[in-house]
């Protein structure tokens, strides 16, 4: 690699670090301020609308911008016949899954118990087609290594996307207005991605034009195991959404009763009756505001995946087993102590924490199921981290294999467990252990696929001296009183610090890991290989 070429590469990684990081703000301030625009039921309805088109949208991005880059990157000069070829896969794929994800709205809502989801969820289709041709565009930038509109396009779309649906919610209009400002987002990135990027052109139509097949066989070979990644972040909420509906069917009656004895003329002067799938958004509204502060170890160490993808494949290509072990254990170890950190950090202090983006019922409702899905998110962040390096390794089947016995235990888990707990904290609590008791499985059996293959895993001593480092941070969490605002901050801080001082007292973190990262980022700042 030239001097040139290094300091572009290392540029590139800067753009796309900053264009991810803006986005994950930009979700963050979505997630944080619709609650307190929206009422809890409308909230609810749009968590709703959004578990059940964001797998499919977020399948079909990667996969295309991963599809476009790669057949781009193998040959640069042919990038407008791959972005041609691109577009018209998404005839035959993005196009086809937008006309049947509005066709089958209808069969949704009545799945989730709620017809009133119907509209809005044909309305979301559009975002599905959108996505679809965008991504084509964005995969095109980054094939082409013009890192600096790929970042551009994601850092114009996050903040049209936040526009969109706050400035439409905060205008009145409710639910639609919600999805209707994401669905005018994707339609303005999608045309702004053309002037940036362009079409194809005449030179893509010169000669024999690039056949769509090969995309599409590598777009559905990647689709397969994001889509059963994506339903195991989103199928906890789907079913406490179908199956709480079905509990306030059976117990509404009863609780009308109960309410008229406490106050006999409540309903009377309200107009109050239980209707069972908004009392079901309520109970998804809390739930949505804990995965929403539980993920952010995972999304925090996602970009881990990007990094080790290409090194991994690299290395079994060249079949340097020593330097894939290397890579494994040292990505592997990294990112359970900073998800660690992140998470220990939110089951240490859940309610207080909860209780600054949100209202206090949030906190009240949802502060015990964060300890365990803040706990569990870190399982899935190495779960994650294992698909990567299957993958990379060429071990797509067994990636696969281990997602999908994760989402069963995760659907079954729920579908058994939501049903006998009451609405409230206790369903909340008992789906987010169900939730993270899979994902820990999940980790494990992909850790233990992982070993198999490669030869390399994390130390067992590693894990021990986390789990010791969880402890002792979990217990100052709950010693120090610090309850306002601002001093939750504090102690959010000394509990993080408690966490990563243990480490070093036993040994888990040194003077070697600090070099390795200062080491890391002077190579970044050089533009060289990292």
């Amino acid at each position: 690699m030239s001097k040139s070429e290094g300091g572009g590469a290392g540029r590139g990684v800067l753009y796309i670090a900053f264009a991810k990081f803006y986005f994950m703000i930009a979700g963050a301030i979505i997630e944080f301020r619709l609650p307190a625009i929206l009422a809890r039921t409308v909230f609810g309805a749009y968590a709703v609308v959004s578990s059940v088109v964001s797998p499919i949208n977020n399948v079909l991005v990667t996969g295309s911008i991963q599809a476009v880059s790669r057949f781009t990157a193998q040959r640069p000069e042919t990038a407008r016949m791959v972005q041609r070829a691109g577009l018209r896969m998404h005839l035959f794929v993005g196009l086809p899954v937008a006309l049947l994800f509005i066709a089958s709205a209808p069969l949704v809502a009545w799945l989730l118990h709620d017809t009133s989801k119907t509209g809005p969820l044909m309305l979301a289709g559009c975002i599905v087609g959108g996505y679809s041709f965008y991504a084509v565009f964005v995969g095109t930038a980054n094939g082409r290594r013009e890192f600096h509109k790929q970042a551009g396009l994601d850092v114009t779309f996050a903040t049209l996307r936040v526009l969109g649906i706050l400035g439409l919610a905060m205008a009145g209009l409710g639910l639609y207005g919600a999805v209707g400002g994401w669905v005018a987002a994707v339609g303005l990135i999608l045309t702004i991605s053309v002037v940036v990027v362009g079409l194809p052109g005449a030179e893509a139509r010169e000669g024999e034009p690039m056949p769509v097949a090969p995309m599409i066989k590598f777009f559905a070979g990647v689709a397969i195991y994001l889509v059963l990644m994506n339903l195991i972040m989103f199928v906890d909420q789907l079913l406490l959404k179908r199956l709480t509906t079905e509990w306030y069917h059976q117990h509404g009656a009863q609780l009308q009763l109960d309410l008229d004895r406490l106050l006999p003329w409540a309903r009377k002067v309200s107009g109050f009756h239980v209707d069972a799938s908004q009392m079901a958004d309520v109970q998804v509204a809390y739930y949505r505001a804990v995965q929403n502060l539980a993920r952010l170890s995972y999304q925090a160490i996602i970009a881990a995946t990007f990094v080790i993808f290409p090194l991994v494949s690299r290395s079994t290509f060249e079949d340097d087993q020593d330097t894939t072990r290397r890579y494994v254990h040292v990505t592997m170890r990294y990112s359970l102590i900073f998800a660690t950190a992140l998470a220990v950090v939110m089951a240490a202090n859940p309610v207080p924490l909860l209780d600054i983006p949100y209202a206090i019922d949030y906190a009240k409702i949802g502060g015990p199921a964060l300890i365990a899905l803040a706990l569990g998110n870190v399982a899935f962040s190495l779960f994650a981290i294992c698909g990567t390096i299957l993958n990379g390794a060429g071990h797509t089947r067994a990636a696969i294999l281990t997602a999908a016995v994760t989402l069963v235990v995760a659907a079954a888990g729920n579908a058994i467990v939501i049903p006998r707990l009451d609405p409230g904290r206790d369903v909340l609590l008992g789906a987010a252990i169900v939730t993270g008791v899979a994902m820990v499985l999940g980790a494990a059996a992909a850790g233990y696929v992982v070993w198999r293959r490669l030869g390399a895993f994390l130390p067992i001593l590693s894990i021990v001296r986390v789990i010791a480092a969880i402890a002792v941070a979990m217990g100052v969490g709950y010693v120090v009183p610090f309850r306002s605002p601002l001093m939750t901050l504090v102690e959010a801080a000394l509990v993080g610090l408690t966490f990563l001082a243990v480490l070093v007292v036993t040994g888990e973190l040194g003077k070697a890991d600090l070099q390795s990262i200062i080491a890391v980022r002077k190579k970044r700042g050089t533009g060289g290989d990292a």
